[in-house]
């Protein structure tokens, strides 16, 4: 095994020094990523400085390249630290709900419990089968050779109407069901569905979570098992698996959705703020934060009329960020995630504000008194 090891630690080696070779602020696109991971953070885990978020962010983008090896590398499946009573959850022949985050090398949890024998049904959303199915395809069948496995697996739909009848026939059946519970992102926004999820507390914000964990829970009796991913700092994967969450004789549905939900989340907080650079989620977790709180809070921040400061004024990086999509510079609020598409001249007049004596006078009272009353430059 300690073959394997090395060999493992080399191929992560390799491929950091691939990751370091790369100018990443000149890829395209990065500095909006960026952004948008940045604001993320400030909004939900707002004790991290602000200095400290693209270090972060590059970690996480070689924590990604760590994973997309760890899929392809079958051996990784047996070098995975466990915690927890795994043993007990395999041997027990009972089937369960892994519910899991995208923290640390998550794909490995899928391949680590089939490669244990468990017949095995993936819970995605439609674009992720479309982008990653054949991949995941490859790695189950890569084990299947090597471990001469025939233990049962499948990808199912999230989007398909029949897939919750499936899904409970398949728990029903013996099939344990793996969710990534923050990666389904086809309800937000317009197309959110309010009667299908409810309001967790995630950090410093609420946010919408999809009640069907804890409606298959409720209605199979079925566990859910939280199982948190992450790498340690000798780059070791980790399995944590927490205790099983079970419906109570005296809950009801809509209540137990609720409380399990909110469990899952904070059973991941605690992870989160150790790891923070490795979760996927910064990149899209804005998809299902409440929006009417987040624009309540920037309400609250506004000032209730329009009047001129007393001393110079300056961008305010804190609210607002400027960058480039697809080669046009845009505004982008760091509160409520929202775009504007700005002229060059104005661009270079916001870099530039804070060492212009008369702001008013080069723009213009009107478009002046507007950047202060949206905070754009205070």
């Amino acid at each position: 095994m300690s073959n394997f090891v090395h060999q493992y630690q080399r191929e992560l080696d390799r491929c950091r020094q691939q990751f370091e070779s790369l100018d990443l602020r000149k890829e395209k696109g990065y500095l909006f990523k960026f952004t948008t991971f940045s604001a993320s953070v400030q909004n939900i885990l707002p004790e991290i400085p602000i200095e400290k978020h693209e270090d972060l962010f590059q970690k996480l983008l070689l924590q990604q390249v760590y994973t997309t090896f760890d899929q392809q590398f079958l051996t990784a499946n047996d070098l995975i630290q466990t915690k927890g009573p795994i043993r007990k959850l395999i041997n027990s022949q009972q089937p369960n709900i892994y519910c899991t985050f995208h923290l640390g090398s998550y794909r490995l949890l899928t391949s680590y419990l089939y490669r244990n024998g468990i017949d095995l049904a993936l819970l995605v959303s439609r674009g992720t089968y479309q982008e990653q199915g054949k991949d995941i395809w490859s790695t189950i069948r890569g084990l299947q050779k090597k471990h001469n496995l025939t233990n049962s697996f499948q990808i199912l739909d999230a989007e398909q109407t029949s897939s919750t009848l499936q899904i409970i026939r398949e728990l029903r059946a013996g099939t344990s069901l793996v969710i990534f519970i923050d990666g389904v992102t086809s309800t937000t926004g317009l197309n959110r569905q309010e009667d299908k999820e409810v309001q967790v507390r995630f950090g410093a914000k609420n946010l919408w979570a999809r009640k069907g964990v804890g409606f298959l829970s409720y209605i199979t009796k079925t566990p859910i098992i939280p199982v948190i991913s992450y790498r340690e700092r000798n780059l070791n994967n980790v399995l944590s698996f927490l205790d099983p969450i079970v419906p109570e004789a005296n809950c009801d549905r809509d209540t137990y959705c609720q409380l399990s939900l909110q469990h899952l989340y904070d059973s991941f907080w605690q992870y989160l703020t150790r790891y923070p650079e490795q979760w996927e989620g910064w990149n899209y977790i804005h998809k299902f934060l409440d929006q009417h709180e987040l624009e309540q809070q920037a309400d609250s921040f506004l000032k209730p009329q329009r009047q001129r400061p007393k001393k110079r004024v300056v961008f305010n990086q804190e609210r607002y960020s400027i960058c480039d999509l697809e080669d046009s510079p845009i505004l982008f609020d760091r509160r409520l995630y929202v775009t504007y598409e700005i002229s060059t001249d104005l661009r270079d007049f916001l870099l530039q504000v804070g060492t212009i004596e008369a702001p008013e006078e080069v723009l213009g009272t009107e478009m002046y008194l507007d950047l202060l009353s949206k905070q754009i430059i205070a």
